[in-house]
């Protein structure tokens, strides 16, 4: 979940990619090296909170035009139901955004001719919060369903429609639980796979070993920190770019995640025992 990355219009798209990211790596859990560890079985994290949300996302909808000024890159599209021409973006080459009621529209965003990302975003009755789901699809082993809620933090321009204005992410979820993930102590090694294709077998003294599927990272070392405590590192060309603290409950069904990306943001999350 992971970090889950800017939400709003395909900032929302990109941002899940990541994001989720901000589960991703999970299940480096500390252990006391027994073939029975109170870490082994598979995992799911609970929907993410962001502690340190970053800036709103702003969009505007009015005159048949959408524009998505906080996105990276910026753009500006026409909405009219078509594919439209995007520019800069690696994951979509074209947007489709549709307009279905005064507080709902639709996003399609396709790389190749093929459909990459499917959205809808639903505005509450009385404008003050919105949710997105999102399904993302050829990223993953099988298409990922990403659930983001918003609350909203400045109002629209005048005439615009109710999707417009400036928007605080509140919750993130991968709701189809793509992210759940498992893993086995044996051998003072932790190995992990999750549902998403990604995996490691990495030893507890801090040695890094490759790390499988993913295209953020392709190593790990982890450090066990106490009994029920690890640190996880995670490395691009040997690189640290992501370091994750893992603190497991005394009775052993829930996990606290603390995520470092070492530029200063700080993510925190919880996940749950489901096997």
């Amino acid at each position: 979940m992971a970090g889950i990355a800017c939400q709003n219009g395909l900032q929302g798209m990109e941002q899940s990619r990541k994001t989720p990211a901000l589960w991703a790596g999970l299940l480096l859990f500390p252990v006391l090296c027994s073939a029975q560890s109170a870490f082994n079985g598979t995992w799911r994290p609970d929907p993410q909170r962001p502690s340190h949300p970053g800036p709103p996302q702003t969009a505007v909808l009015i005159n048949g035009e959408y524009e998505c000024p906080s996105c990276v890159p910026p753009y500006k599209v026409k909405a009219d139901g078509h594919d439209q021409p995007l520019q800069g973006n690696p994951y979509y080459d074209t947007i489709n955004i549709a307009v279905i009621d005064d507080h709902v529209i639709t996003k399609t965003g396709k790389k190749d001719g093929k459909v990459t990302l499917d959205g809808r975003v639903t505005v509450s009755a009385d404008g003050a919060t919105k949710t997105e789901v999102q399904t993302q699809i050829g990223s993953t082993p099988f298409p990922m369903e990403i659930t983001i809620k918003y609350a909203r933090v400045s109002a629209g321009k005048p005439g615009s429609h109710a999707v417009s204005g400036g928007w605080q992410t509140t919750e993130v979820d991968v709701s189809n639980h793509a992210e759940d993930t498992t893993f086995k102590v044996s051998g003072g090694a932790l190995s992990m796979i999750d549902r998403m294709g990604r995996s490691f077998t990495a030893k507890f003294d801090g040695t890094p070993a490759p790390y499988k599927g993913s295209d953020e990272f392709n190593g790990v070392s982890l450090k066990l920190i106490d009994a029920r405590t690890i640190e996880e590192s995670d490395l691009s060309d040997g690189k640290v770019v992501k370091i994750s603290r893992w603190a497991l409950s005394p009775d052993g069904q829930t996990i606290h995640a603390h995520f470092d990306d070492t530029h200063g943001h700080i993510q925190e999350q919880d996940g749950h025992r489901v096997k």
